[in-house]
């Protein structure tokens, strides 16, 4: 899902990679240390095949839909959803155990692959059922990242309004309850943006009914699925 907003490096990430490499914080340290994001991944994934209409919902299941998947983190997803048949009861089966740190693993490993980030060891003290959200990896183009973050921001802050990207980005991150990662000078006000976002409103109109239709009902589904995992990390 290509933005013009996104720096010329990352134009082409597909969503859950954006999802990811947008919680970078600005520092450049690892994208995260602490909650489980496998969900929030998931459903990135998801309502990027269910835009593209590689993905179809068929009431309580998902079905493939008729255009072929050529990304291979999108096309791993969606096989993994219809292989049980698609029923939306097993949805938690995508987010939960050993598909949903792969999930994790899989995305890290993109923007590694993409020069993006970089591997750095860190010790993991606590309970871990799944691996913490990049915690052996560093954001590389810090450059990079601080472009993306303040593009996300002025929307947040309402400077600007999204494109179809940045949108879907938005309503993961609300629906995630990320936004305040993102650090907005006024965090109430962008999370109340947020929502009127993933309400539709902000939005043209085409991209306000793919919210309402495909986008939140997703995410929520995905996250009410998700057993969440917390662990502590440590620098050292």
């Amino acid at each position: 899902m290509r933005s013009e907003r996104w720096s010329s490096r990352t134009a082409d990430l597909t969503l859950p990679e954006r999802v990811a490499w947008v919680l970078g914080d600005d520092d450049g340290r690892p994208l995260s240390t602490l909650t489980e994001p496998a969900g929030l991944l998931v459903a990135a994934a998801m309502v990027e095949l269910l835009l593209d209409a590689s993905l179809l919902d068929a009431g309580t299941a998902y079905r493939r839909g008729p255009v072929e998947v050529t990304d291979p983190l999108l096309r791993w997803v969606g096989e993994g959803l219809v292989a049980r048949g698609g029923a939306k009861a097993d949805l938690q089966h995508a987010v939960t155990g050993p598909r949903g740190a792969q999930m994790i693993r899989r995305t890290m490993d993109r923007l590694v692959e993409r020069g993006l980030a970089a591997r750095e060891p860190r010790r993991v003290f606590g309970y871990l059922a799944m691996p913490v959200f990049g915690s052996a990896l560093r954001v590389y183009d810090v450059d990079a990242l601080h472009h993306d973050r303040a593009a996300v921001r002025a929307v947040l802050e309402g400077d600007e309004d999204p494109d179809e990207a940045v949108a879907m980005l938005v309503v993961l991150l609300h629906h995630g309850r990320r936004v305040r990662e993102l650090s907005p000078s006024d965090p109430t006000r962008a999370g109340r943006r947020a929502r009127a976002i993933a309400d539709g409103r902000h939005v043209p109109l085409g991209v306000a009914q793919d919210i309402r239709r495909l986008v939140s009902p997703t995410v929520g589904a995905v996250l009410a699925a998700l057993t969440a995992t917390t662990v502590i990390g440590s620098d050292h």
